[in-house]
């Protein structure tokens, strides 16, 4: 039986690679913020039968120290993991500073995504065949804004950057990944019909657009989730590979530069020790 750890689990893509683990006979931790979503994922869970492998730890993953209190849990509860799905990710549409001071998205979607990769490097390296995977959106152009890595001063395509700082967190991961066991995936589902990508516009008549859009070429919860289980349980022999849906995305872009991938690590190192 594999444990599967998966944040942003209870509901979207992420709960919907939860319940296809459930399922199939493994052990599946979800991550949080509801207390109301994880009763929902329990008593779905023991419909299946498979309650005492699903386990829901509620958590705000925009706090670092949050972060922190997941990784000190799995090390003493679990010991070991054999996949680490990170999806978690909430769009605002104006900026909201975290208790900790810093940009909502930032640290939700890159920060909480960096803290869990790094933090949870030694449960997944106690099995024998890791896998990380971190759904953004590879595969997409875009630069890295270093003047206002927060938004602090222009709050525009928050998550389109976030995914450029996803890149870098994959390349910078994977060059400091001494031991070389965990393969480590950069995950673009494209459209799936979620609710979720329909808060990143506050125009109605974009929002209808795209509602329509998806609702055409947008692929059900169910559809993409096994996309991704096929990619947990049959990574690339690359210890970093990146997808847009299951077609390879070139490492060679430009977002996915090395010496891009040192800085932001340094600057993250620093934000988070410093």
């Amino acid at each position: 039986m594999k444990t599967i750890l998966v944040t942003g689990g209870t509901n979207g893509i992420g709960k919907g690679i939860a319940m296809h683990f459930l399922k199939r006979g493994e052990r599946v931790i979800v991550v949080g913020s509801s207390s109301k979503n994880g009763n929902t994922f329990y008593n779905e869970a023991k419909q299946l039968g498979a309650e005492e492998r699903a386990v829901y730890i509620q958590a705000d993953l925009s706090l670092v120290k949050e972060n922190r209190r997941i990784i000190e849990e799995i090390e003493s509860q679990f010991h070991s993991l054999d996949m680490l799905v990170l999806c978690a990710v909430k769009h605002n549409k104006s900026y909201v500073e975290t208790g900790e001071g810093f940009e909502f998205t930032f640290a939700l979607y890159y920060l909480s995504r960096f803290i869990l990769s790094y933090g949870l490097k030694r449960c997944l390296e106690a099995t024998a065949s890791p896998v990380i995977l971190n759904v953004c959106a590879p595969g997409m152009k875009g630069a890295v804004n270093w003047a206002d890595l927060q938004h602090k001063k222009s709050y525009e395509n928050v998550s389109f950057h976030g995914s450029r700082l996803n890149d870098l967190l994959g390349v910078a991961f994977d060059r400091n990944n001494t031991v070389g066991k965990i393969k480590y995936i950069l995950y673009n589902p494209w459209a799936v019909q979620t609710s979720g990508v329909f808060e990143m516009f506050d125009n109605p008549l974009m929002k209808n657009i795209i509602k329509l859009s998806y609702k055409i070429i947008g692929k059900p919860i169910d559809q993409a989730a096994e996309l991704i289980a096929d990619l947990l349980d049959n990574p690339s022999e690359n210890s970093l590979s990146a997808f847009k849906e299951r077609k390879e995305v070139s490492l060679q872009m430009g977002t996915f530069d090395q010496e891009n991938a040192k800085r932001l690590y340094n600057i993250t190192d620093h934000l988070l020790n410093g």
